[in-house]
């Protein structure tokens, strides 16, 4: 099933750049195929509107601001936050500008420091609450925001399967002598469930640093969570108190590429050494994850009877089923289809 195939999904709220960097000028976003422009007006709120002039088509975000005012970089057409046309330099002032000469706006807001939109006329649901964000004694730290050339449920899969993190991170915080899991329980409410697990995990040195811990290996305890289908939150204990919380959004760029944003929580309030150190520990673990999503293909099998499962599976298997719900929404799904070569097929 690939990305497109799920409408739903352009229903939810994506970040898809940082607060900082959207300043004096407009920035282009890329959703499910299509282009977005998003600008900030000088009250400091944030808008969002497809990336297309109406006049002649032109990307809007080649061009520029001029007070609140977005302007057009082909002819100079100036758009208000509003998606109307308030000035085109041509004309006489006294000739009406056209109804039609208007954006198509989609919602835009911000929060956790990141600007987020969504697409779709009326969102299925709000930003997602993430509650150590809105907890002082809490420090957010941002590490990542990038294109991967892998289809978003392969990332969001990836954080759900705890399995995994013995074999593809053996070489980081795996431990592929000791691959068994607790078992666990899983809650589901709609789209979002939770589980807890435990597993070994290595200690590297600069997480030692990073930890306070000074043991080689540690049993690590993980909350985790899939917030909404393309958002998840992953709670990692440690023996000495400490929290590490990870956020992971995956924004489909289209059925082949996702916008993969990570960012933490953490309790122990690290300075900025240490914060950097975090995102370097961070940052090895998601490349061994990207090395091998990017390999994998697009058209992910929601259809549970398709892969070989097992008892440890259960959180991978229940977003299989999440997903194939979301996709029903719009249709049957394809019954005659059958999974061979790495592609759906008929």
């Amino acid at each position: 099933m690939l990305v497109s195939e799920i409408p739903a999904l352009r229903e939810f709220w994506y970040p898809v750049v940082y607060s900082a960097e959207l300043t004096d000028k407009p920035h282009q976003a890329v959703l499910f195929g299509e282009e977005y422009v998003v600008w900030r007006t000088s009250d400091g709120s944030v808008h969002a509107a497809f990336d297309l002039c109406p006049h002649r088509g032109a990307r809007l975000s080649q061009g520029w601001l001029t007070g609140d005012r977005l302007v057009c970089g082909y002819h100079g057409w100036q758009y208000d936050a509003s998606g109307r046309c308030v000035c085109i330099p041509q004309n006489d002032p006294s000739i009406p500008i056209p109804p039609r000469a208007r954006l198509q706006p989609v919602h835009a807001d911000e929060r956790y420091e990141m600007v987020w939109i969504c697409i779709a006329e009326e969102p299925r649901a709000p930003i997602p609450d993430l509650p150590e964000l809105n907890d002082p004694d809490y420090v957010l730290i941002h590490e990542m925001m990038e294109v991967w050339d892998a289809a978003a449920p392969r990332v969001v899969d990836n954080a759900l399967d705890v399995s995994h993190l013995s074999f593809v991170h053996r070489g980081s915080i795996g431990d592929a002598d000791a691959p068994q899991m607790s078992d666990y329980d899983l809650v589901r409410d709609g789209w979002n469930f939770s589980f807890t697990i435990s597993y070994q995990s290595r200690v590297t040195e600069q997480q030692k640093r990073n930890t306070g811990i000074t043991d080689d290996f540690i049993t690590r305890t993980t909350h985790a969570e899939l917030v909404q289908p393309m958002v998840f939150r992953g709670v990692l204990e440690y023996p000495n108190d400490l929290r590490h919380v990870l956020y992971k959004t995956c924004a489909p760029v289209d059925d082949h590429r996702t916008l993969f944003c990570q960012f933490i929580a953490r309790n122990d309030r690290p300075d900025d050494e240490k914060a950097q150190g975090i995102i370097g520990v961070d940052r090895t673990v998601q490349c061994e994850d990207r090395a091998l999503l990017e390999r994998m293909p697009s058209d992910f099998p929601a259809e549970v009877t398709t892969e070989v499962h097992t008892k440890g599976d259960r959180m991978t298997l229940e977003y299989r089923r999440i997903l194939a719900e979301l996709a029903a929404e719009a249709g049957p799904l394809r019954p005659d289809a059958t999974w061979a070569g790495g592609r759906w097929g008929s």
